[in-house]
């Protein structure tokens, strides 16, 4: 019988933002029972990939799994692969952090365990061609791309799943065809499931995601996960004769025959899908997984915003170094699309990606060169300019399309308000924005807060508005739109002006109806606000003075507060104080933003809560009607 090559491993990865009670959870349920159980196997060979954050966790937390994997890598047992440090995307990420990132984890590695590595692992397998090049660059002489991706971009490799070469302006690079064990066979499976699967060849490659042990040994119905790892690493001595365990490195150095191909731009599959969850292709445009949710284009242009400030710095070659490294923990791959864990759902992730690039931004500012004002930038690539206040306390990011503040950052803080996770991609549901325009023909009900946009007859909220010179300021931006409204049996002309006012701790929106038709117009005119604040954030909420517990305020079915003209929400340790005030009593409806996603398996998630203000408004022909809001930030 002839013998099989066997590459066995796991990647390993946790995201930033994620508790340390969460870290431990999983390093006594996974990482631990399978190093250690290994060790006790030392003819069994396995390749590793750690994530350079999940290291820096172990250096703090557990140190002696270092040590373990120390020696185990000393005597060849193990092999480590290099990759992004903070396991980005990489073909989202620019060019020089794709090199710094590699280069970091390298380095890291080659410090702490003593050798180079000379494979690099992909996070989802994201792969565009000219990869192969900027591996070449950093030294790496292989990397791994999913047996389903082998199939689909090069169909002759159906035959017999081995090793590729393929090139970019000359520099080679070996692609290894992996069984990703919690992917390729329809179902999460261990490493005997898996090969049992597999058809006689002669090499297979196996990788898991070091996180799904504690499933796996679940399902298993064993007594802990230590023996589900002892079992399956004695199936391997059991059958040595028939599968002989290898390092890729290893491998390659005996093995050398390849054929040349090239493959497409690809990914995993839940990485290159799109609201299509029947789409099973790995082929596809990496990028377009950036217009599947609001919330990634958000934060993929806020870090290449980021990105482009550094690079403006001059001189300071310490604080250049800072702010780079506070840029690329921002680019974890989890903080930019739904993974398994949750990803870009779970608040504390994004959190985590906008605290970073909060303290990037700030590092690049100095006392002497710095003073708060207003830039007007295409920040978002969309060819059309935004209007973005750089404030000490306030950064606020104003789009035209709705005149709506869209990104929110208290600087103490480290957070991004409007940092909100919404199953829709840009536009009026997107919910991440504050002070969006809605026209509503009747008093909006409770549960209108819920879906803002439903009943809403007008054009404001997913259109683009005029900016207005005549009110610009230094410190102001005016906004001009005119809709038509469908009141009754007849359209009705409408203009809306509103102004931006900044000043320190406050935001102050003016706002002016117009009626230039010859008959009534009878509407109630709503503002929507969304804030990315939980409710275990606030200590309590006061309405015109008097206090409400914030279980009732966040309601899942909408709730109506009446009438009022001051609301503060009071925050706790992890949030400033917000107050917004009125000049002109509003109506008040709140309810939870609460996530669903195109998944199944996957739970709604907290995000936030909206508040929709709402006015009753009569206008005479000709007439105008003027209100005032000021959303302040305290201490």
């Amino acid at each position: 019988m002839q013998k099989t090559f066997l590459i066995i491993g796991a990647y390993n990865h946790l995201p930033e933002g994620l508790s340390e009670s969460e870290f431990e959870g999983v390093y006594q349920s996974c990482y631990r029972p399978f190093l250690s159980v290994l060790n006790r196997f030392p003819e069994i060979q396995a390749t590793l990939f750690f994530s350079g954050s999940l290291l820096k966790r172990f250096e703090f937390r557990h140190p002696e799994y270092l040590m373990l994997l120390e020696e185990m890598t000393a005597r060849r047992q193990v092999e480590l692969l290099g990759g992004g440090f903070y396991a980005p995307i990489m073909p989202l990420i620019p060019s020089a952090d794709r090199l710094g990132q590699i280069e970091l984890l390298t380095t890291y590695l080659r410090k702490t365990f003593g050798k180079r590595p000379r494979g690099c692992w992909l996070s989802e397998f994201a792969w565009e061609p000219w990869l192969s090049s900027t591996l070449q660059t950093c030294g790496m002489d292989y990397t791994f791309l999913s047996a389903e991706q082998f199939v689909e971009s090069i169909p002759e490799s159906k035959l017999a799943l081995l090793p590729i070469i393929t090139e970019d302006q000359g520099r080679c690079t070996t692609i290894l065809p992996v069984h990703d064990c919690s992917t390729s066979f329809g179902e999460p499976l261990g490493f005997v499931a898996g090969l049992e699967q597999l058809r006689p060849s002669p090499l297979h490659i196996l990788m898991m995601p070091g996180e799904s042990i504690s499933s796996l040994w679940e399902s298993s119905g064993l007594e802990s996960p230590d023996v589900y790892m002892e079992r399956t690493f004695a199936w391997l001595r059991k059958n040595a004769l028939e599968y002989e365990t290898t390092t890729p490195s290893r491998y390659l150095k005996t093995n050398r025959q390849w054929a040349k191909a090239y493959f497409p731009g690809t990914a995993s599959k839940r990485l290159i899908q799109r609201d299509d969850t029947h789409n099973h292709s790995t082929v596809g445009s990496i990028r377009n997984t950036l217009l599947r949710y609001a919330a990634s284009s958000a934060l993929y242009t806020r870090m290449y915003y980021v990105h482009l400030l550094i690079g403006q710095l001059r001189g300071d070659k310490s604080r250049k170094k800072t702010a780079v490294e506070d840029l690329w923990k921002s680019q974890c791959g989890d903080a930019f699309w739904i993974t398994k864990r949750g990803g870009i759902r779970i608040p504390s992730i994004r959190q985590a990606a906008y605290q970073s690039l909060i303290d990037s931004e700030q590092t690049t500012r100095t006392k002497e060169t710095f003073s708060p004002g207003i830039i007007r930038a295409d920040m978002d690539f969309d060819g059309h300019k935004e209007y973005l206040y750089q404030g000490s306390v306030l950064n606020a990011y104003v789009h035209s399309k709705g005149g709506a503040v869209v990104e929110l950052d208290a600087i103490r803080w480290r957070r991004n308000l409007c940092d909100i996770f919404w199953p829709s991609t840009e536009g009026q549901e997107s919910r991440k924005t504050m002070f969006l325009d809605r026209i509503y023909p009747d008093q909006p009900l409770a549960e209108t807060a819920l879906h803002p946009w439903q009943s809403d007859i007008s054009s404001f909220g997913d259109q683009r508005y005029e900016n207005d010179p005549s009110q610009d300021s230094p410190d102001s931006i005016g906004f001009s739109r005119d809709a038509t409204l469908l009141i009754g049996a007849s359209p009705r002309q409408l203009g809306l002006r509103k102004r931006y006012t900044f000043q320190s701790k406050h935001i102050k929106v003016a706002y002016d109806l117009l009626n230039p038709s010859e008959h009534d117009i009878d509407f109630w005119f709503g503002i929507e606000m969304n804030f990315s604040i939980l409710p275990g954030e606030l200590d309590a909420i006061t309405m015109d003075g008097n206090n409400v517990d914030p279980g009732f305020f966040y309601a899942l079915d909408g709730v109506d507060h009446g009438l009022l003209s001051c609301l503060i929400l009071n925050g706790s340790t992890t949030v400033q104080t917000l107050e917004l005030k009125s000049t002109i009593p509003f109506n008040l409806s709140s309810a939870t933003i609460l996530d669903s996603t195109p998944f199944p398996d996957i739970d709604a998630c907290v995000q936030g809560c909206t508040i929709l203000l709402a006015w009753h408004i009569q206008l005479k022909p000709d007439a105008a009607w003027s209100g005032k809001l000021d959303l302040s930030v305290r201490d």
